[in-house]
């Protein structure tokens, strides 16, 4: 709502500093009236002022305490406030400065800045002026008005128990620029008194490799980072007590602002190694007040969007874990298979991050019902998936969507280079965080590999799951199709008796999440699932993972069998292989031959892995004289270049000398 011009915006304390132009001092004319019933850009509100308006005023404000809120006079001026508040006025004013344009009082009359500008911290525009309570360029009464409520109302919400009066606390308020609080990060002086070499052999016990530049220096510890005293609790309740390898080099990266993109081995904490920087990039941004930020402001901080609805919803439970205690911080879930209205209602409280699935986010967005204008951090997790061919689309058009002035972070386990070359053009400036090997699976997983033909793989799962040497519950089974998860489940329970339960895609969202949470909780033995499983999904209480059905893809498998093992903890992974899975065979032996593991001898001797070496190897050649070729291209222009370049050269030599020569024999002539 405007405040009209005849209403005046008072605090408590009359003697309170006011905006502060960039320019120029306030002119002491008087704010121009304007006609109320005009209805372009220059119209303004009428004088009047309703008790409803003023009710709806104070209750936007803030507290119903006195002296609280921004008190709403009708029967002064906005001119006659900034008057008795300490503009400089009478004798001291020049006739010049009489003559400069009126005080800007409304944000949609202000200009949007150009390049290089201040800009407003409440919408954006022009910052024309700054207000000397806080520092902070607005860019007209009006939104220096909604600042100065908002820095009151945050800081009596982050210190509710503050015995000091109203005008005390106004006075000590202190919102930094942007700038000042752009990078939360600062190095600890055990970090900054490492030596290069030093830290390079910390990354290398780590197995952290790095690309990028003005690459931080990993932590050691999470007290490193600086992390406030609620964040550091949350951490304490959910057992982050020493950092992982992943976090290590992506916290400082993260909270300095920084683009990242990181690879690293399943069960390894990249879920906390990127919602710990956006809490507190976001809750920087709540508490600072900059871009507006209100306590009831609708629009998302930050985005993480993920592939499936299970890893949505385990996200958002830790980002609230970490959240706890933080002031206006609200989180979203966005996914499909739940309906639809209750989400939007979430959105139009007031969330500041936002996790979503692509299709349920661009459902919402084509409805208009929320803007990603606002959007400073974008974390994209299982970056192989999501901008596999199956999303890439959707993610695309929700990246274009966002400002083009954000933070992105990507992370997955395993990242191919087609798909690293894409992100790579959706980043600036990023840094890359590699953990072990590329494309690897996780070392605390001990796989085995079983060639079972297909008629013999239920015998032999229902052996593993009879033998109490193996048979560790809960377990999980992948397998590739949603009516096969269906019948393998009630055969299971049908011949082993245990509790087994199926999960796929075509399931009701309700018995998806009971499935999860038995997992979970333990409460069931066996479950049986398709890929909807198979990435992110933190199953803390699984040690033992059966592939059925080999997935499609080598790295589909590494995160499969990562669901056992996670941060650390052992865990076992069997797989069934047979010719079936003939076009597997070479990238499995390559995957799992550097790691000494043993193979079925009717996959090393394979007839089909050695065709599969061969055209390897053909295609290889194909490449290299193709590259080839190209350099003799390159070759044969240059040299063409330089031959043509020798020959003009040799004739200027020859002509030079005919010249010599005839210049010679006339001297010559002459003298005899």
């Amino acid at each position: 709502m405007f405040v009209p011009r005849s209403v005046s915006v008072k605090h408590v304390k009359k003697n309170t500093r006011t905006v502060q132009p960039k320019p120029q001092s306030w002119p002491t004319k008087g704010i121009q009236q304007t006609n109320p019933t005009t209805h372009n850009n220059t119209a303004k509100p009428s004088t009047a002022i309703s008790t409803s308006v003023q009710q709806d005023r104070q209750t936007e404000l803030g507290s119903d305490e006195p002296g609280s809120a921004i008190e709403i006079d009708s029967s002064t001026s906005l001119k006659e406030e900034f008057s008795n508040d300490g503009c400089e006025q009478g004798s001291s004013v020049s006739k010049e400065e009489d003559e400069d344009e009126p005080i800007v009082s409304f944000s949609k009359n202000q200009r949007w800045p150009e390049e290089g500008e201040p800009a407003c911290v409440m919408c954006g525009r022009y910052g024309e002026y700054i207000c000397d309570q806080t520092d902070s360029d607005v860019c007209s009464l009006e939104c220096k008005a909604k600042h100065l409520t908002l820095v009151h109302h945050q800081k009596q919400y982050l210190d509710p128990d503050q015995s000091s009066s109203p005008e005390e606390s106004r006075a000590t308020v202190q919102v930094n620029s942007l700038s000042e609080t752009q990078n939360l990060y600062k190095e600890h002086v055990t970090l900054s008194q490492l030596s290069n070499e030093q830290v390079e052999e910390v990354r290398k016990q780590l197995g952290i490799t790095v690309r990028g530049t003005d690459v931080p220096k990993p932590i050691l510890e999470f007290f490193h980072c600086g992390f406030n005293d609620t964040v550091s609790a949350n951490m304490s309740v959910v057992k982050y007590d020493m950092p992982t390898a992943v976090q290590m080099q992506v916290l400082p990266a993260g909270m300095m602002g920084r683009d990242v993109m990181a690879a690293a081995p399943t069960g390894s904490g990249k879920t906390a190694a990127f919602l710990l920087p956006v809490v507190l990039n976001v809750f920087r941004t709540v508490s600072s007040a900059i871009g507006g930020r209100d306590p009831r402001w609708t629009h998302p901080l930050a985005l993480i969007l993920a592939p499936t609805r299970e890893l949505c919803m385990q996200v958002e439970d830790q980002a609230k874990q970490l959240m706890k205690g933080l002031p206006h911080m609200r989180t979203a879930l966005l996914v499909g298979g739940l309906p639809l209205p209750p989400q939007v209602h979430r959105l139009q409280q007031g969330v500041q991050v936002l996790v979503a699935t692509p299709g349920r986010l661009l459902d919402i967005l084509h409805r208009k019902d929320v803007s990603l204008e606002c959007v400073e951090v974008l974390v994209v997790d299982e970056l192989d998936t999501m901008l596999h061919l199956g999303f890439r689309e959707q993610v695309l058009e929700i990246i274009d969507s966002l400002p083009s002035q954000r933070q992105t972070m990507m992370f997955s386990a395993t990242i191919p280079q087609p798909i690293e070359t894409l992100a790579s053009s959706i980043l600036n400036n990023p840094v890359y965080v590699l953990v072990g090997q590329a494309s690897t699976p996780s070392p605390s997983v001990k796989q085995t590999i079983l060639w079972v033909e297909e008629n013999s793989k239920k015998r032999m799962l229902f052996t593993i799951l009879q033998d109490p040497k193996h048979y560790q519950p809960p377990v999980l089974v992948f397998v590739d199709s949603r009516m096969g998860a269906d019948l393998l489940a009630d055969a299971i329970h049908t011949k082993c008796n245990v509790r087994a339960l199926s999960m796929h895609g075509d399931k009701p969202q309700s018995e998806r999440s009971a499935a999860l949470n038995s997992l979970l909780k333990g409460e069931v033995d066996v479950v049986v699932a398709t890929g909807v499983l198979g990435r992110g999904l933190d199953l803390c209480r699984v040690r033992l993972v059966i592939v059925f059905d080999m997935p499609p893809s080598v790295n589909e498998y590494i995160h499969q069998i990562g669901r056992a093992g996670r941060l650390g903890s052992s865990g076992r992974a069997m797989a069934f292989i047979n010719n079936n899975n003939k076009g597997l065979f070479l990238d499995l032996f390559d995957t799992l031959h550097p790691l000494h593991m043993q193979m079925p001898s009717q996959l090393v001797n394979s007839p089909h892995l050695q065709q599969q070496r061969e055209r390897r190897k053909r295609t290889q050649r194909a490449r290299e004289n193709v590259e080839t070729s190209s350099r003799t291209e390159q070759h044969g222009e240059k040299w063409a270049q330089q031959k043509h370049s020798n020959a003009a050269y040799m004739q200027r030599q020859r002509a030079k000398r005919g010249r010599e020569q005839e210049g010679s024999k006339a001297k010559h002539h002459k003298k005899y």
